[in-house]
Protein backbone atom coordinates (compact mmCIF):
# COMPACT_ATOMS: atom_id res chain seq x y z
CA UNK A 1 0.00 0.00 0.00
CA UNK A 2 1.70 3.49 -0.63
CA UNK A 3 2.05 5.74 1.31
CA UNK A 4 0.09 8.68 1.17
CA UNK A 5 1.71 11.67 3.00
CA UNK A 6 -0.52 14.54 4.33
CA UNK A 7 1.58 18.10 5.56
CA UNK A 8 4.88 18.90 5.25
CA UNK A 9 8.09 16.29 5.11
CA UNK A 10 7.98 16.76 9.27
CA UNK A 11 4.68 15.91 9.44
CA UNK A 12 4.18 12.97 7.78
CA UNK A 13 1.21 10.46 8.71
CA UNK A 14 1.09 6.97 7.11
CA UNK A 15 -2.45 6.46 6.56
CA UNK A 16 -1.86 2.65 5.60
CA UNK A 17 -0.26 1.94 9.17
CA UNK A 18 -2.60 3.24 10.95
CA UNK A 19 -5.68 1.31 9.32
CA UNK A 20 -3.53 -1.66 10.32
CA UNK A 21 -2.94 -0.86 13.63
CA UNK A 22 -6.40 -0.48 14.46
CA UNK A 23 -7.51 -3.78 13.02
CA UNK A 24 -4.89 -5.81 15.32
CA UNK A 25 -6.49 -3.67 18.23
CA UNK A 26 -10.22 -4.62 17.34
CA UNK A 27 -9.08 -8.11 16.59
CA UNK A 28 -7.42 -8.36 20.17
CA UNK A 29 -9.91 -6.57 21.89
CA UNK A 30 -12.61 -8.76 20.40
CA UNK A 31 -10.52 -12.03 21.60
CA UNK A 32 -10.06 -10.83 25.11
CA UNK A 33 -14.22 -10.18 25.01
CA UNK A 34 -14.82 -13.32 23.93
CA UNK A 35 -12.20 -15.14 26.78
CA UNK A 36 -14.38 -13.62 29.14
CA UNK A 37 -17.38 -15.04 27.80
CA UNK A 38 -16.28 -18.15 27.51
CA UNK A 39 -15.06 -17.95 31.02
CA UNK A 40 -17.75 -16.45 33.09
CA UNK A 41 -19.79 -19.78 31.86
CA UNK A 42 -18.12 -21.34 34.72
CA UNK A 43 -18.00 -18.63 37.02
CA UNK A 44 -20.92 -19.08 40.00
CA UNK A 45 -22.06 -17.04 42.75
CA UNK A 46 -23.11 -18.52 46.01
CA UNK A 47 -26.17 -17.05 47.48
CA UNK A 48 -28.46 -17.50 49.72
CA UNK A 49 -31.83 -19.55 48.16
CA UNK A 50 -35.30 -16.98 48.47
CA UNK A 51 -36.65 -17.67 51.64
CA UNK A 52 -41.07 -16.58 51.42
CA UNK A 53 -43.12 -15.84 54.79
CA UNK A 54 -44.92 -18.66 55.98
CA UNK A 55 -47.58 -18.43 58.18
CA UNK A 56 -47.20 -19.95 62.16
CA UNK A 57 -49.53 -22.39 63.72
CA UNK A 58 -51.72 -19.41 64.95
CA UNK A 59 -52.40 -17.87 61.62
CA UNK A 60 -52.68 -21.64 59.95
CA UNK A 61 -55.38 -22.25 63.21
CA UNK A 62 -57.26 -18.75 62.75
CA UNK A 63 -57.19 -19.43 58.48
CA UNK A 64 -58.97 -23.05 58.76
CA UNK A 65 -61.75 -21.56 60.96
CA UNK A 66 -62.01 -18.73 58.70
CA UNK A 67 -62.20 -21.01 56.03
CA UNK A 68 -65.23 -23.58 58.04
CA UNK A 69 -67.24 -20.02 58.46
CA UNK A 70 -66.83 -18.67 54.99
CA UNK A 71 -68.59 -21.98 54.46
CA UNK A 72 -71.15 -21.50 56.46
CA UNK A 73 -71.96 -17.93 54.82
CA UNK A 74 -72.14 -19.46 51.45
CA UNK A 75 -74.77 -22.40 52.52
CA UNK A 76 -76.17 -19.98 54.36
CA UNK A 77 -76.96 -17.59 51.13
CA UNK A 78 -77.78 -20.55 49.33
CA UNK A 79 -80.51 -21.52 51.41
CA UNK A 80 -82.05 -18.10 51.43
CA UNK A 81 -85.11 -17.38 53.98
CA UNK A 82 -84.65 -21.52 54.91
CA UNK A 83 -81.63 -20.13 56.57
CA UNK A 84 -83.45 -19.72 60.06
CA UNK A 85 -84.82 -23.08 59.96
CA UNK A 86 -81.06 -24.18 60.95
CA UNK A 87 -80.00 -20.80 63.04
CA UNK A 88 -81.55 -17.54 62.93
CA UNK A 89 -79.09 -15.06 60.98
CA UNK A 90 -77.03 -17.57 60.15
CA UNK A 91 -75.60 -15.48 57.37
CA UNK A 92 -75.23 -12.11 59.59
CA UNK A 93 -73.75 -14.16 62.20
CA UNK A 94 -70.77 -16.12 59.65
CA UNK A 95 -70.36 -12.52 58.12
CA UNK A 96 -69.58 -10.88 61.62
CA UNK A 97 -67.37 -13.91 62.76
CA UNK A 98 -65.28 -13.69 59.15
CA UNK A 99 -64.82 -9.84 59.94
CA UNK A 100 -63.31 -10.38 63.31
CA UNK A 101 -61.26 -13.22 62.11
CA UNK A 102 -59.82 -11.45 59.36
CA UNK A 103 -61.18 -13.07 56.33
CA UNK A 104 -59.96 -16.22 54.50
CA UNK A 105 -56.46 -15.39 53.42
CA UNK A 106 -56.00 -15.36 49.49
CA UNK A 107 -52.25 -16.20 48.26
CA UNK A 108 -52.73 -14.46 44.76
CA UNK A 109 -55.50 -11.89 44.99
CA UNK A 110 -57.10 -11.25 42.08
CA UNK A 111 -56.18 -14.77 40.07
CA UNK A 112 -58.42 -17.37 39.78
CA UNK A 113 -57.01 -20.81 39.11
CA UNK A 114 -58.27 -22.59 36.25
CA UNK A 115 -60.56 -25.69 37.30
CA UNK A 116 -59.06 -29.11 36.77
CA UNK A 117 -61.38 -30.72 33.93
CA UNK A 118 -60.66 -34.13 35.65
CA UNK A 119 -61.52 -33.05 38.97
CA UNK A 120 -65.49 -32.98 40.10
CA UNK A 121 -66.46 -30.59 42.47
CA UNK A 122 -67.89 -32.00 46.21
CA UNK A 123 -71.42 -30.92 46.30
CA UNK A 124 -72.38 -28.19 48.49
CA UNK A 125 -72.60 -28.48 52.29
CA UNK A 126 -75.98 -27.77 53.59
CA UNK A 127 -76.30 -25.17 56.27
CA UNK A 128 -76.53 -27.48 59.12
CA UNK A 129 -73.61 -29.77 58.04
CA UNK A 130 -71.21 -26.29 57.83
CA UNK A 131 -72.51 -25.57 61.18
CA UNK A 132 -71.27 -28.69 62.54
CA UNK A 133 -68.18 -28.79 60.71
CA UNK A 134 -67.72 -24.61 62.20
CA UNK A 135 -68.01 -25.73 65.66
CA UNK A 136 -66.23 -28.99 65.42
CA UNK A 137 -63.24 -27.04 63.92
CA UNK A 138 -63.89 -24.40 66.58
CA UNK A 139 -63.63 -26.68 69.32
CA UNK A 140 -60.61 -28.05 67.97
CA UNK A 141 -58.76 -24.72 67.75
CA UNK A 142 -59.84 -23.92 71.65
CA UNK A 143 -58.58 -27.12 72.58
CA UNK A 144 -54.86 -26.88 70.55
CA UNK A 145 -54.28 -23.37 69.87
CA UNK A 146 -51.14 -21.38 72.21
CA UNK A 147 -52.80 -18.36 71.11
CA UNK A 148 -55.57 -17.12 74.31
CA UNK A 149 -57.39 -14.76 72.65
CA UNK A 150 -58.03 -17.33 69.28
CA UNK A 151 -58.93 -20.21 71.90
CA UNK A 152 -61.11 -17.09 73.30
CA UNK A 153 -62.78 -16.22 70.05
CA UNK A 154 -62.66 -19.91 69.02
CA UNK A 155 -65.15 -20.86 71.98
CA UNK A 156 -67.46 -18.00 71.58
CA UNK A 157 -68.11 -19.10 68.37
CA UNK A 158 -68.65 -22.25 69.20
CA UNK A 159 -71.60 -20.88 71.64
CA UNK A 160 -72.82 -18.23 69.60
CA UNK A 161 -73.83 -21.24 66.95
CA UNK A 162 -74.99 -23.72 69.76
CA UNK A 163 -77.89 -20.78 70.69
CA UNK A 164 -78.87 -19.76 67.52
CA UNK A 165 -79.28 -23.96 67.14
CA UNK A 166 -81.34 -23.83 69.87
CA UNK A 167 -83.34 -20.68 69.08
CA UNK A 168 -84.35 -22.68 65.64
CA UNK A 169 -85.13 -26.18 67.77
CA UNK A 170 -87.73 -23.60 69.93
CA UNK A 171 -89.30 -21.93 66.88
CA UNK A 172 -89.70 -25.59 65.26
CA UNK A 173 -91.11 -26.67 68.58
CA UNK A 174 -93.15 -23.60 69.33
CA UNK A 175 -94.20 -23.87 65.35
CA UNK A 176 -95.34 -27.82 65.90
CA UNK A 177 -97.30 -26.68 69.17
CA UNK A 178 -99.65 -24.32 67.16
CA UNK A 179 -100.18 -26.34 64.66
CA UNK A 180 -100.89 -29.15 66.97
CA UNK A 181 -103.30 -26.83 68.84
CA UNK A 182 -105.12 -25.56 65.77
CA UNK A 183 -105.58 -29.42 64.64
CA UNK A 184 -106.76 -30.00 67.84
CA UNK A 185 -109.69 -26.77 68.07
CA UNK A 186 -110.50 -27.87 64.31
CA UNK A 187 -111.43 -31.48 65.85
CA UNK A 188 -113.66 -29.71 68.76
CA UNK A 189 -115.26 -27.68 66.49
CA UNK A 190 -116.16 -30.72 64.15
CA UNK A 191 -117.41 -33.10 66.54
CA UNK A 192 -121.02 -33.56 67.67
CA UNK A 193 -120.12 -34.47 71.04
CA UNK A 194 -117.73 -33.61 73.53
CA UNK A 195 -117.02 -37.35 73.96
CA UNK A 196 -115.47 -37.35 70.30
CA UNK A 197 -113.14 -34.56 71.00
CA UNK A 198 -110.72 -36.77 73.46
CA UNK A 199 -107.13 -36.38 73.23
CA UNK A 200 -105.89 -39.33 71.11
CA UNK A 201 -103.91 -41.76 73.19
CA UNK A 202 -100.79 -41.74 70.79
CA UNK A 203 -100.79 -38.13 70.64
CA UNK A 204 -96.89 -37.28 72.22
CA UNK A 205 -95.91 -34.21 74.30
CA UNK A 206 -93.16 -32.04 73.03
CA UNK A 207 -89.78 -33.34 73.69
CA UNK A 208 -88.29 -30.43 76.21
CA UNK A 209 -85.62 -28.20 75.55
CA UNK A 210 -82.59 -26.50 77.19
CA UNK A 211 -83.69 -24.09 79.57
CA UNK A 212 -87.24 -25.39 79.97
CA UNK A 213 -86.35 -26.89 83.83
CA UNK A 214 -83.38 -28.34 85.78
CA UNK A 215 -79.09 -27.74 84.04
CA UNK A 216 -78.83 -27.03 80.73
CA UNK A 217 -75.32 -28.20 79.70
CA UNK A 218 -73.14 -26.99 77.23
CA UNK A 219 -73.83 -29.13 73.72
CA UNK A 220 -70.67 -30.41 72.10
CA UNK A 221 -70.45 -30.53 68.00
CA UNK A 222 -70.95 -33.88 68.55
CA UNK A 223 -74.21 -33.74 70.17
CA UNK A 224 -72.91 -34.88 73.19
CA UNK A 225 -72.81 -32.58 76.60
CA UNK A 226 -70.19 -31.70 78.58
CA UNK A 227 -72.40 -31.56 81.85
CA UNK A 228 -69.20 -33.28 83.36
CA UNK A 229 -67.75 -30.41 84.17
CA UNK A 230 -70.28 -28.90 85.66
CA UNK A 231 -71.67 -25.58 86.79
CA UNK A 232 -69.03 -23.81 88.80
CA UNK A 233 -65.24 -23.65 89.29
CA UNK A 234 -63.11 -26.60 91.31
CA UNK A 235 -61.13 -24.89 93.92
CA UNK A 236 -58.22 -27.04 92.78
CA UNK A 237 -57.98 -26.11 89.63
CA UNK A 238 -59.72 -22.83 88.82
CA UNK A 239 -57.78 -20.10 87.69
CA UNK A 240 -60.21 -17.25 88.56
CA UNK A 241 -59.14 -14.58 90.65
CA UNK A 242 -61.05 -13.52 94.35
CA UNK A 243 -62.74 -10.43 92.33
CA UNK A 244 -64.12 -12.78 89.17
CA UNK A 245 -65.12 -15.55 92.32
CA UNK A 246 -66.90 -12.77 93.87
CA UNK A 247 -68.67 -10.71 91.48
CA UNK A 248 -69.89 -14.78 90.24
CA UNK A 249 -71.07 -15.30 93.50
CA UNK A 250 -73.16 -11.97 94.26
CA UNK A 251 -74.50 -11.89 90.68
CA UNK A 252 -76.12 -15.98 91.13
CA UNK A 253 -77.58 -14.74 94.89
CA UNK A 254 -78.53 -11.72 93.32
CA UNK A 255 -80.63 -13.90 90.95
CA UNK A 256 -81.63 -16.45 93.52
CA UNK A 257 -83.34 -13.31 94.81
CA UNK A 258 -84.91 -12.06 92.11
CA UNK A 259 -86.59 -15.59 91.23
CA UNK A 260 -87.87 -15.43 94.99
CA UNK A 261 -89.42 -12.49 94.70
CA UNK A 262 -91.19 -13.49 91.35
CA UNK A 263 -92.56 -16.48 92.66
CA UNK A 264 -94.09 -14.25 95.49
CA UNK A 265 -96.34 -13.55 92.73
CA UNK A 266 -97.04 -16.78 90.22
CA UNK A 267 -99.13 -19.70 91.14
CA UNK A 268 -99.60 -23.42 90.55
CA UNK A 269 -96.72 -25.16 87.95
CA UNK A 270 -95.01 -22.16 86.64
CA UNK A 271 -94.76 -21.06 90.55
CA UNK A 272 -93.47 -24.56 90.90
CA UNK A 273 -90.85 -23.73 87.43
CA UNK A 274 -89.66 -20.14 89.43
CA UNK A 275 -88.73 -21.60 92.75
CA UNK A 276 -86.88 -24.61 91.27
CA UNK A 277 -84.78 -21.78 89.16
CA UNK A 278 -84.60 -20.12 92.54
CA UNK A 279 -82.83 -22.94 94.56
CA UNK A 280 -80.15 -23.67 91.28
CA UNK A 281 -79.02 -20.53 91.48
CA UNK A 282 -78.63 -20.38 94.88
CA UNK A 283 -76.51 -23.71 94.72
CA UNK A 284 -74.38 -21.81 92.26
CA UNK A 285 -74.01 -18.89 94.72
CA UNK A 286 -72.81 -20.99 97.64
CA UNK A 287 -70.41 -23.33 95.36
CA UNK A 288 -69.04 -19.80 94.25
CA UNK A 289 -69.11 -18.99 97.54
CA UNK A 290 -67.05 -21.89 98.91
CA UNK A 291 -64.42 -21.84 96.47
CA UNK A 292 -64.08 -17.89 97.16
CA UNK A 293 -63.41 -18.71 100.91
CA UNK A 294 -60.89 -21.73 100.12
CA UNK A 295 -58.48 -19.62 98.26
CA UNK A 296 -58.42 -16.77 100.21
CA UNK A 297 -59.53 -14.70 103.45
CA UNK A 298 -61.93 -12.70 101.43
CA UNK A 299 -65.23 -12.26 102.73
CA UNK A 300 -68.43 -13.37 101.70
CA UNK A 301 -70.20 -10.72 99.21
CA UNK A 302 -73.91 -12.05 99.31
CA UNK A 303 -76.46 -9.83 101.43
CA UNK A 304 -79.19 -10.88 102.79
CA UNK A 305 -81.66 -8.26 100.48
CA UNK A 306 -81.34 -6.40 97.17
CA UNK A 307 -83.01 -4.34 95.43
CA UNK A 308 -84.78 -5.25 91.72
CA UNK A 309 -84.14 -1.86 89.99
CA UNK A 310 -87.33 -0.46 87.18
CA UNK A 311 -88.82 -3.48 87.83
CA UNK A 312 -92.59 -3.38 88.04
CA UNK A 313 -93.51 -6.73 89.54
CA UNK A 314 -97.14 -6.88 89.54
CA UNK A 315 -97.29 -6.91 85.59
CA UNK A 316 -96.47 -10.33 84.58
CA UNK A 317 -94.29 -9.14 81.48
CA UNK A 318 -92.39 -7.21 83.32
CA UNK A 319 -91.46 -10.20 85.26
CA UNK A 320 -90.73 -12.20 82.33
CA UNK A 321 -88.62 -9.05 81.21
CA UNK A 322 -86.46 -9.09 84.59
CA UNK A 323 -85.64 -13.10 84.60
CA UNK A 324 -84.80 -12.99 81.08
CA UNK A 325 -82.37 -9.48 81.80
CA UNK A 326 -81.21 -11.32 85.00
CA UNK A 327 -80.08 -14.55 82.84
CA UNK A 328 -78.60 -12.73 79.81
CA UNK A 329 -76.68 -10.65 81.87
CA UNK A 330 -75.67 -14.07 83.54
CA UNK A 331 -74.85 -15.71 80.42
CA UNK A 332 -72.53 -12.34 79.35
CA UNK A 333 -70.98 -12.45 82.37
CA UNK A 334 -69.27 -16.35 82.36
CA UNK A 335 -69.11 -16.11 78.42
CA UNK A 336 -66.52 -12.91 78.94
CA UNK A 337 -64.66 -14.64 81.65
CA UNK A 338 -63.43 -17.36 78.79
CA UNK A 339 -60.80 -14.53 77.77
CA UNK A 340 -57.81 -16.35 79.08
CA UNK A 341 -59.75 -19.16 80.77
CA UNK A 342 -57.93 -22.38 81.10
CA UNK A 343 -59.31 -25.67 79.47
CA UNK A 344 -61.01 -26.30 83.17
CA UNK A 345 -62.62 -23.42 83.85
CA UNK A 346 -63.87 -23.19 80.05
CA UNK A 347 -65.47 -26.12 80.55
CA UNK A 348 -67.79 -24.83 83.33
CA UNK A 349 -68.06 -21.57 82.08
CA UNK A 350 -69.44 -22.74 78.58
CA UNK A 351 -71.93 -24.43 80.53
CA UNK A 352 -73.00 -21.41 82.74
CA UNK A 353 -73.03 -19.51 80.27
CA UNK A 354 -75.06 -21.94 78.02
CA UNK A 355 -77.60 -22.72 80.61
CA UNK A 356 -78.31 -18.95 81.27
CA UNK A 357 -78.48 -18.10 78.07
CA UNK A 358 -81.27 -21.21 77.08
CA UNK A 359 -83.23 -20.32 80.39
CA UNK A 360 -83.70 -16.31 78.83
CA UNK A 361 -84.97 -18.26 75.43
CA UNK A 362 -87.46 -20.22 77.43
CA UNK A 363 -88.79 -17.01 78.97
CA UNK A 364 -92.01 -15.26 76.81
CA UNK A 365 -91.11 -12.53 74.90
CA UNK A 366 -87.75 -13.54 74.27
CA UNK A 367 -87.03 -12.58 70.15
CA UNK A 368 -83.82 -13.56 67.79
CA UNK A 369 -82.62 -9.91 68.18
CA UNK A 370 -81.95 -10.81 72.31
CA UNK A 371 -79.49 -13.56 70.61
CA UNK A 372 -75.83 -12.83 71.53
CA UNK A 373 -73.18 -12.31 68.50
CA UNK A 374 -69.84 -13.53 69.72
CA UNK A 375 -71.10 -14.11 73.38
CA UNK A 376 -68.31 -12.78 75.74
CA UNK A 377 -67.21 -10.14 72.84
CA UNK A 378 -70.80 -7.72 73.02
CA UNK A 379 -70.85 -4.75 70.50
CA UNK A 380 -72.54 -2.16 72.59
CA UNK A 381 -73.88 -3.96 75.37
CA UNK A 382 -74.72 -2.46 78.43
CA UNK A 383 -76.02 -3.83 81.68
CA UNK A 384 -79.79 -4.09 81.94
CA UNK A 385 -81.38 -1.70 84.12
CA UNK A 386 -83.96 -4.39 85.56
CA UNK A 387 -81.12 -6.52 86.39
CA UNK A 388 -80.89 -7.31 90.21
CA UNK A 389 -77.99 -5.33 92.08
CA UNK A 390 -76.94 -5.02 95.60
CA UNK A 391 -80.19 -2.49 97.65
CA UNK A 392 -76.49 -0.60 99.12
CA UNK A 393 -75.14 0.27 96.00
CA UNK A 394 -76.45 3.93 94.84
CA UNK A 395 -78.90 4.15 91.64
CA UNK A 396 -76.77 5.07 89.33
CA UNK A 397 -77.77 4.43 85.65
CA UNK A 398 -76.00 1.71 83.55
CA UNK A 399 -72.80 2.44 82.30
CA UNK A 400 -72.94 3.47 78.57
CA UNK A 401 -72.54 0.96 75.52
CA UNK A 402 -69.24 0.50 73.38
CA UNK A 403 -69.36 1.11 69.74
CA UNK A 404 -66.19 -1.53 69.31
CA UNK A 405 -66.68 -5.11 70.36
CA UNK A 406 -65.13 -5.49 73.70
CA UNK A 407 -65.13 -8.16 76.08
CA UNK A 408 -68.51 -7.86 78.65
CA UNK A 409 -67.40 -6.97 81.73
CA UNK A 410 -66.83 -9.81 83.91
CA UNK A 411 -65.70 -8.08 87.06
Amino acid sequence: MADVGLGGRSGWLRVGSLRAGSLRTAVAALVCASALVLSACDIRLETDPVTFPSPDATAVARNSLADAEAAVLAAATDAGASADGAAPGAAATAQTHLDVLGGVYVAHPGTTPAPSPSVTPAPAATLADAIDAVRTKAEEVAATTDDADLAFLARSIDLDWALRELSAARAAATLAADDAAAQASAQASASPTPEESVTSPNATKPTPLPGDSGDAPFPLASRSASGSAGFAPSAATSGLSDEQLSTLALAEDEARFAYETIAALEFGSLRESILARMRLHGERSDSLATVLASKSDAADPRTPLYQLRDANLPDPDSRDALERSIEIDLGDHYAALLDGASTADAAWLLNAAFDSYARAMATPGFTTADLPTLPGLRVGAATSSASATPSAAPSASSPSSSSVPTPASSS
